[in-house]
């Protein structure tokens, strides 16, 4: 299946039901697409390639419109297996082909394939003419891998923006903006940027700037994965400038772990007590919560707390995968409340608490250790920490 999204531009891309993790850690429960454009004019450049299963389809998408044996430049915005790994499958059509990429793909290219095609690195900003149609290569670094680049098809004010503008989600033969559900769209959006970009947020903002800086009169947004915006393209662009934005939201999160009930009766407490006080709350399980949806819900909120039982003297192993992507995943420093159960040593909340001061958080007084069930006085501590983050939160 193909789509012309502007003249002489098609969607040659291919949806995949058949992942259930993206990267083998998000969950897609609609799918996703990889998408890909071919540009046809006196020469003809294929945009991005497809993850390798799905080679055939895409050839035959292509196959389509032209035969792939002519195609005189392969553009890679972004050498991740998922844009690339049918490279060698067109290699073998088109042999005559360019490879176009970033000086900085050019040795990630050699080490992930085997491939005999001449190449042409392009610095920033550099254009390649295919005849009536220009293409200005926009380098984009770390968003999200160091070698990336967007391509600009100037007359047809294209944006072919790679994992920029993204979102989770197969298309299904609905391929644009004003066909779509935008309600799930947004979710998944969110969602993508959240587990896939939350390390990169600065250079994401970086990007946004330097877009605006260019002056680019964006009448087509044409991500890598996800619709394509032609409808409202500066809607996703002003989305992402929301979630990747250093400013935080005035609300709080509580993301806790439990084995017998004993740490959810504090999560509830606190809950209630925050919500008596006016705060927005989101609470999050983490044996039932899936991993991308607790960092959506939590790489912005002004005030996350982190409630755990102790499990062999460490925080629960959920929670402690938790921590490892507010680590990993760098998130902006901010107030984080604390507190957790235990049966007899507790060093699971102590963890914690030394790992969140590494990471030049502030830890929230009162810190909440309790032995089995809370006491009374145990749980005005519960009131007294809602008191703390509702009064940061003002």
């Amino acid at each position: 299946m193909h789509r012309e999204i502007a003249k002489g531009i098609y969607y040659v891309g291919v949806d995949d039901h058949h992942t259930e993790l993206f990267e083998n850690l998000w969950r897609i429960p609609f799918g996703v697409s990889y998408n890909s454009y071919l540009i046809i004019d006196e020469k003809i450049a294929i945009v991005e390639t497809v993850k390798g299963p799905w080679a055939d389809e895409w050839l035959d998408n292509i196959r389509e419109i032209v035969d792939p044996a002519k195609i005189d430049y392969i553009i890679l915005n972004h050498m991740e297996p998922d844009h690339t790994s049918a490279l060698p499958d067109i290699a073998k059509i088109a042999p005559n082909a360019t490879l176009i990429y970033t000086p900085r793909a050019s040795d990630m290219r050699k080490s992930f394939y085997d491939v005999d095609l001449k190449e042409h690195t392009v610095e920033d900003l550099e254009e390649l003419s295919l005849g009536t149609k220009t293409l200005k290569f926009v380098h984009v670094p770390f968003v999200h891998w160091p070698e990336t680049m967007a391509t600009w098809v100037v007359e047809d004010r294209v944006l072919l923006s790679c994992d920029a503008f993204g979102a989770f989600g197969a298309l299904n033969g609905k391929h644009f903006d004003d066909e779509a559900n935008m309600e799930l769209v947004e979710r998944e959006s969110r969602r993508y940027v959240s587990a896939i970009i939350t390390s990169y947020f600065k250079f994401v903002q970086n990007a946004l700037k330097k877009v605006k800086d260019l002056g680019l009169d964006i009448k087509i947004i044409a991500p890598s994965h996800g619709i394509i915006y032609r409808k409202n393209p500066m809607w996703v662009v002003n989305k992402y400038d929301e979630w990747s934005s250093p400013e935080l939201e005035k609300n709080c999160t509580i993301v806790f772990g439990t084995m017998y009930g004993y740490t959810t009766r504090l999560a509830m407490k606190l809950k209630k007590e925050l919500l008596e006080l006016g705060v927005e709350v989101k609470v999050h399980n983490v044996s039932y919560s899936e991993m991308s949806r607790i960092i959506t819900d939590t790489v912005r909120t002004g005030i996350i707390v982190i409630g755990s039982p102790t499990y062999d003297a460490f925080p629960f192993p959920k929670i402690w995968a938790y921590v490892n992507e507010l680590q990993g995943k760098r998130f902006a420093p901010r107030p984080i409340g604390l507190f957790g159960t235990f049966g007899w040593g507790g060093g699971g909340v102590k963890k914690l608490q030394k790992t969140i001061e590494e990471m030049k958080c502030e830890v929230l007084e009162p810190v909440i250790r309790v032995r089995g069930r809370p006491s009374e006085e145990e749980t005005e501590l519960v009131k007294d920490l809602a008191k703390e983050i509702a009064s940061r939160l003002q």
